[in-house]
Formats: structure tokens, sequence, C-alpha cells
């Protein structure tokens, strides 16, 4: 180990705070609330307690602070929804939205809990509720009073985006996105919960209800959609695009689905060619059938399908649907960019229907063009390509009715699987059907990130592939890199794993400054550092440099022009032994030690830092600033009365002027912080002349504790300071 000397010292106090002069008694009160109550018998006049609730939900959301909760008592009327640039949580009995309103338009972000919001019950169009690009949740045991549409923005205007989650209530439809409106970025939908918990008899039966599509209706989507569908959240279909013509979606439909369940799955969307593509990904949950595509329109761009996981029980195909009339074709809609469908191992097909048309395939359902569609079927490993292939996944099992529409699907150039192997720390994807496809993944580490203990994961590991490379790109996993020592980062594909070790250094601690008593005495800077950092690569030391010196710059190697002074021996056992409070398991202890300071340095701040070095790289702790005679009076204050300490405080006082406050006057049970200066911030010992009268602590906040009259002393070094302090008695003055 090595520790560093930087010159003369320089010292900084760690001033006390000097508090006010004034014994002022203030009342402090929040101008708004964090919980508010609204009733139909209040009165926004009311102060909007529980006691006293207001009547409006205007007025709770005007008085309610950012991240607080309006609690409904009762049954309150929604006039209107004014914008208040608010975040919070209405909850408890019934919002009506119904007897002043066609529409419920929110203008602030909110989340709905336990409550139940009355809408207008359906006649000639379906209840409105838009929340108008605002972060709106709905969330746990809220219901409506009837079917709704709810949109994530509004009705005819213009948003930057949405994020509207639903994880409670019953809808016909749910949106991401607007009502022909403009989004101008991107939209985000999260079904979950227990969205449309009762509706299990209309999926069976096919029902024309229970829409969720991540877009909008009618409206233009200058960004993407994002669209989670998860949890036991249920729908009879689900669109990861827009609904109806006249939609545009310019960055495309993202469909993430982790479980729920749904009688149809479509990657784009509904009677629309939104002119992008779409990518969805599926791992849980339960499905009937599941297409890439859009619903009875051509789509214009790419599709990306993964079916990773989840039940899917009669079909899945990588492009658009078409219906048929008989044996003739109603449509002929289909995909006019790429198609790749990839099965991955964990996903469970059973072909549990009890009708015909069962099958997976790559391109559109029943369509003319579907030998000009670039279409694969990919399976990501091999256990999922002989689960198809041998299992009750056969192709030949496939129901004659598709077998005459698109006759054989064992085309070769269609079926894909991947293989793996690993060496050193490369991964070789290659392929059972495309011999001539070798792509590799590389893991390396990214040279630019910290490795230092910050108490987060420590992520250095990255991925390079080749061009060539297929599928999902892989992620680097992590284990053991949180704490300090040895971590391990890997990446996995298929049965192949290659994986890297690397070192979470943690910088050392520096614990502030002590004075050696023995001879030579001197000031001392004690630091820290994990034992798994120990080695014989690492090196330790800790800079010491006049803060003067150093001027405004950090205090590093370099701007500390360090010289290596050897060391002699660890400070572990002599803490271990003397300061067992100050002992923490698992770290080695090291010293830094300046002696034979002159008189004139006593005051001089010093800046101390220590560090470790790693493979050539610095790990530094916090800088920690002390003068001699500073840790000097906190030793003194502690207790040690060592002829030295008083030297160090006396020198560095000789020429100073103490002052403290002259006189103060306080009643029983009143506090007060003493005003001591010209003693450079350094600690002080205080005393009362009567504790009876008054207590003191080691800040000179003084508290009366009975009426009379007792002296108060501040003694730094040999200099003191006096206050005289008069306490009245409450009881006297008062009666």
């Amino acid at each position: 180990m090595r520790k560093i000397l930087i010159g003369i010292l320089s010292v900084c106090a760690l001033a006390a705070t000097a508090l006010g002069v004034e014994s002022v008694r203030t009342v402090s009160v929040s101008a708004l609330s964090d919980v508010v109550y609204v009733s139909s018998s209040g009165n926004d006049n009311n102060s909007g307690t529980n006691a006293s609730p207001y009547l409006t939900l205007d007025k709770a959301i005007s008085e309610i602070a950012d991240g607080g909760t309006v609690m409904l008592q009762d049954t309150v009327v929604l006039d209107g929804w004014t914008a208040h640039n608010k975040t919070f949580t209405l909850t408890g009995g019934t919002l009506d939205a119904a007897t002043s309103l066609d529409a419920l338009y929110i203008n602030d972000n909110v989340t709905f809990t336990n409550m139940t919001i009355s809408v207008d019950p359906y006649e000639s169009a379906y209840y409105k509720v838009y929340a108008n690009g605002y972060k709106v949740t709905v969330g746990e045991g809220v219901t409506f009073s009837d079917l709704i549409d709810i949109y994530g923005g509004g009705y005819n205007t213009t948003v930057e985006s949405t994020d509207l989650t639903l994880l409670s209530g019953t809808y016909r439809r749910a949106f991401g996105g607007g009502r022909s409106g403009v989004i101008t970025g991107d939209t985000y939908l999260y079904v979950g919960g227990n969205v449309n918990s009762g509706i299990d008899s209309a999926i069976t039966n096919h029902e024309d209800i229970y829409y969720v599509y991540g877009g909008g209706q009618q409206d233009t989507i200058e960004g993407a959609t994002n669209i989670t569908f998860a949890e036991n959240a249920k729908a009879v279909y689900l669109f990861g695009g827009s609904y109806n013509s006249g939609s545009t979606l310019k960055g495309g439909a993202n469909l993430t689905v982790t479980g729920g369940k749904a009688m149809s799955i479509y990657g784009g969307n509904c009677v629309v060619d939104s002119g992008s593509g779409s990518n969805t990904v599926v791992t849980g949950g339960t499905f009937e059938q599941i297409f890439g595509g859009n619903s009875y329109q051509t789509m214009t761009g790419d599709v990306d399908l993964r079916i990773l996981g989840g039940t899917v029980t009669r079909r899945i195909y990588g492009g658009c649907y078409n219906d048929t009339s008989g044996l003739s074709f109603a449509s002929d809609h289909h995909v006019t960019g790429k198609i790749n469908l990839t099965i991955g191992s964990g996903a469970n097909i059973t072909y549990g229907y009890s009708g015909n048309d069962l099958s997976v395939y790559a391109h559109s359902r029943h369509s003319t063009n579907s030998s000009t569609e670039l279409a694969h079927l990919t399976f990501a490993d091999e256990t999922a390509y002989n689960n198809y292939e041998n299992g009750t996944l056969k192709l030949k099992v496939q129901d004659s009715t598709m077998k005459l529409f698109i006759g054989s699907l064992s085309v070769a150039d269609e079926l894909h699987y991947y293989t793996y192997t690993a060496s050193d720390n490369v991964i070789t994807q290659n392929c059972a059907y495309h011999t001539s496809l070798a792509a590799t993944a590389t893991l390396g580490m990214d040279e630019n990130v910290s490795l230092e203990y910050t108490g987060k994961g420590i992520e250095p590991a990255v991925v390079t592939h080749s061009g060539d490379w297929e599928y999902d790109r892989l992620i680097p996993h992590y284990t053991d890199n949180v704490e300090i020592g040895t971590a391990t980062s890997f990446i996995t594909a298929g049965t192949a794993t290659v994986s890297k070790t690397f070192l979470v250094v943690g910088a050392p601690t520096v614990l502030g400054g002590s004075v050696r008593l023995s001879d030579p005495s001197g000031i001392r800077f004690q630091s820290k550092i994990a034992e798994e950092l120990v080695t014989p690569e690492a090196t330790f030391g800790t800079l010491v440099i006049p803060k003067e010196v150093l001027g405004g710059n950090l205090l590093t190697h370099e701007t500390a022009s360090a010289v290596d002074i050897k060391q002699t021996k660890w400070a572990t056992e002599s803490v271990k032994a003397n300061n067992p409070e100050q002992y923490e398991e698992g770290y080695a202890y090291f010293n830094a030690v300046l002696t034979d300071i002159p008189e004139a340095h006593y005051d001089k701040e010093i800046v101390a830092r220590s560090y470790v070095c790693v493979n050539g790289q610095y790990y530094y702790s916090e800088e920690v600033t002390r003068s001699t005679a500073q840790v000097a009076a906190y030793a003194l204050q502690d207790g040690y009365t060592d002829d030295i300490l008083y030297t160090y405080v006396d020198r560095a006082l000789e020429d100073a002027t103490l002052m403290l406050d002259g006189q103060v006057t306080l009643y029983e049970g009143e506090g007060y912080s003493l005003t001591l200066s010209g003693n450079k911030g350094y600690a002080a010992i205080w005393s009362a002349s009567d504790a009876r009268i008054v207590a003191v602590d080691d800040k000179g906040v003084i508290t009366a504790l009975a009426a009379g009259k007792t002296t108060v002393t501040a003694l730094i070094g040999t200099k003191r300071v006096q206050c005289e302090v008069i306490v009245k008695s409450l009881w006297t003055e008062n009666f």
C-alpha cells in the first residue's frame, strides 16, 4: 500500500452553525392540503376537511397539494373539469359524470381508485371518457355505471402523447390514442389488473364488443403506439394499432402481451391501412387466434410477430385477416413488406378450438397475394421446431379447408430454426435450413462505464452482433454486480452461454481527521477500504494538500503532483483494539499522518482524499477538509486534555477575539441558540454555572429549565467567553 504526502498542511473548519439571535415563535400552515374531502352537502367556502368538506371537485383539485388525495364522501356531481396542472388520486363515493355532462373530459394527471363513476346509459352512442393526453390511471376497485369508450387522447384535439393505464372497469372500447385528433408523439396504453373481468361468454361467443386499441379512432399519430396487455385483463379483440378509415400511424404499432385472455389479437389495425407496420411479442395469456397484420385491410409495412409464450388454441398467421364466403374470397388483403413469424419453445399451441381452420402460417389468411409476401416462419430454437414438426403441431394435421386455399405449408424456405454454440466470449448462431448462416454475438466490456460501487447494479457489459444475426438481439445479464467484489456478466441463446467476470470497485472512505498525540504529534486522516479490494494488483493511498495550494481544483493525482511514501503497516488491528465502535467488519483501515507542522500552519486547511488504483484506474473517496487546530478543538470537546491539543488551538486563535451573546432572557421551557464568533468554527466546550437553571449542548443551544440566573461559558483551548442567562417563570409573568 502507498501513502501520499503533499506539501505543508492546510486545514478546514467544520464550522458549527451559528443560529439566530432572536427567539422567534412561529406557526407554519401549508397553503395546500394532502387530503381534501368533497360532499354533496358540502360548501366551497368550507375548509375541505372530513368534517367540513367542499361541494365541488373543481374546488377540491384547486386546494389539493400535488400528489395528494381527493376523497368523495358520497355522490358528487361533476359539471366540468378545468385544468389545474395537478397530479392527484381521486377515491371513494361516486363521481356523477352523467347529470351535467355528455362526456367526461379529464384535464389533470389523476388516479381513480375504489369508487364508482356514473355515466349516461347507452342510447344512440356510448358514453365517452377522454384523458386528453394527461397521465390517467383507472386503478383498483373502479366501476362505471354502464359501458363506455375511453381514450388516452382527446376529441378533435392535438396532444403531445398519451399515457393511459387501466386496471379495473369494463369497457366497450379502450383506445391508447384519441378520436379524430392528432397526437404528435407516441401513445402508451397499459391494460391489466382485472379489466373486463366478466366477459368470458362474450369471448367464447365471438361477440362484436370489448375492443382494445393501441391507437385511436380516425386520428393521426405522428409517433408509434405502445400497448401492453397483461395480468388478468380480458378483451374480445385486441389491436396494436388504430381503428377505422382515416387513421394514420406513422411510427408503427408495438404490442406486448404478457398475460390476460382474448379471442383475437391483431398486431396491426382494424379496417384501415394506417401506413406502417407492426411489432408484436406474446409471452403469456390465452388466445384463440393471433394475426401479425391488419383485420380486413392490407398492411403497408413490415410485420414482426413473435409468439414466445402463452397459449393459442386455434391459429396463428403472420399476415392479415381475410374473410371468406363459402369457398370464395371475400377480400384479398395482405402485407406489402416482410413478415417474420417466430415461434418460441415457450409457446403452447394446442389446436384446442372445436371448429376448423387450425393452422400456423407465416402469410396472410386466404389471400391470393400470399405467394408474393416475403414471409418466414422461424423457430427460436430446435426444441420449438421439434414440438411443431413431431408433436401435436405437425403441419400435416392442419385441416383440409386450409390446405384447399394455401396448399402445402411445408415449404423449406419458410421454415427455420436456430442452433447456438459458445466459444470464449462469442456465441455463434447457425440455421438448420440455411447452412451459410454463421452470425455472432460477442460479449465485451464497456470501458467508459465506471466500475465503482454506487449501491446500484454495475452494468458494463456490451454485446456486439454481426450484421447477419437473426431473431432477438441478446441482452447481458449479471450476478453479484451490486456488491463490492467479483461480478459476472453473461449472455444466453438456446443452450449456449458465455460470460465475463469483472471487479466491482468500492472507493475508500475518509473517516475524518484526528490528532496524533504520540511523539511526533500531528494530524491524522484515517480511511477504510473493502477487504475484497486488498489484492496485490491494487494500490491504495491518501492525497493531502493545503487548500490554498489546491485552489478550486478537485484533488487527484494530477492536481496533487503526488509523491509516494511507503506504507509501514495497516491500521486495522489498532482500530479494532482502540476504537471498536468505529470498526466495521469486512474493511481494512489505513492512515496518513502529517507531523512536525509549523505553528504558523496550525489553522491552515488541509484537503485529504483517499484512493484505490485497480488496473491503472483510480477510484477516489469524497474530499475531507480539516485543520490541525480544528480537530484538536473537537478532541478537547470530547474530553481529551493533552497539552498538545491546547497548544494547537491556542496558537491558531492567538490573535482572535471571541465574542458571545452578552445577556439572554428566556421563559421556562424556551430554547435558544447562542451565537459564538471569532472561533474560526472550532468546537467549544460549553457549560453552565448552574445546570439546574439551563441545559446547554455541545453546539451552544440552551434550554431554560427553571427560573433564575446563571452564566454560560464557551471554552476553546484556554480562551473563554461568557453569557449571562436569565430565566423567568411563566407562572409569575402570566398570572
